[in-house]
């Protein structure tokens, strides 16, 4: 029987039909029409005994009637949907690693270093003191288009909320006083030095030469008398030599917004408060 030929539409129109007789062929083929006679009000002449099996040679001489295809039967599972919804789920395991890593990174290396600090910390050494002569806990080294940021959240969350005290040039910087005499002195005053980098702070020749001149201080002091901070990432065309060779020598964070942004402040206090002398940090 072929649906095509004889759909189940045309035969519910028919009072009866008489199809007993012909060489039916047990397949699954036949399955709509087992499920149309269980359904169907038309009557069959001569069913179920004129109604048998031709095909295959195995069910040859049996009833239509007892012929129940199942669709585990006719529509066996396809060993290749297996594998392809396997495939599928490690594909996505795998894309939400690459997401969550590319998404994360920046905070697992601000984790990671935080924990560095926190353990040096412990080892003791030279720690911030007033009687050390240092007026200030940092110098912050920042080009002008990052200002906003500067003064309104960095300088903000150091002085107000965690107390420490830093010098900003255009607050500290003596009237009158060449800039020259006024890095000297100030630089002079502070424990450490926070350099703000971004775009425009490679793009600046007065930054750069600010960094030529605070190097001074990482030879003499170490890595431990420098916080860098990655306010925005600086594009391979705007690196120079000098910021390359500060980046790869010194560790560094990223700031971050969201969920990343309570573990940079905790990494930033904790490098402005970490003693000074320690063993090397891995660049990270």
């Amino acid at each position: 029987m072929n649906k095509t030929s004889l759909p189940s539409r045309l035969l519910n129109n028919l009072e009866k039909i008489k199809f007993g007789s012909n060489p039916f062929s047990c397949t699954c083929d036949q399955k709509w029409f087992l499920e149309w006679i269980k359904q169907t009000e038309v009557k069959i002449v001569g069913y179920p005994q004129r109604y048998k099996c031709r095909y295959p040679n195995e069910l040859e001489g049996q009833y239509l009637k007892n012929y129940n295809p199942t669709d585990d039967i006719c529509n066996p599972w396809n060993p290749l949907y297996t594998m392809a919804i396997v495939l599928s789920f490690f594909g996505v395991s795998i894309l939400a690693i690459i997401i969550c890593i590319w998404i994360c990174q920046n905070n697992m290396k601000n984790t990671v270093y935080l924990l560095r600090v926190v353990y040096n910390h412990r080892q003791g050494h030279i720690t911030f003191d007033e009687r050390l002569n240092y007026e200030y806990h940092a110098f912050v080294v920042y080009c002008d288009a990052d200002r906003e940021w500067v003064h309104k959240v960095f300088l903000r969350k150091m002085e107000r909320d965690e107390g420490i005290k830093l010098c900003i040039h255009q607050r500290e910087f003596d009237v009158g006083e060449t800039i020259t005499g006024n890095i000297d002195k100030y630089l002079g005053k502070s424990w450490k030095v926070v350099v703000i980098m971004s775009n425009d702070f490679a793009n600046s020749e007065w930054c750069q030469w600010e960094v030529d001149v605070v190097q001074e201080r990482r030879r003499r002091q170490g890595k431990d008398a420098f916080l860098l901070i990655m306010l925005k990432t600086i594009d391979s065309k705007h690196m120079t030599s000098p910021l390359r060779t500060l980046l790869e020598s010194t560790p560094h964070v990223r700031y971050q917004t969201g969920i990343g942004e309570d573990l940079f402040w905790k990494v930033a206090v904790k490098s402005l408060q970490k003693p000074l002398g320690l063993p090397p940090v891995p660049v990270l």
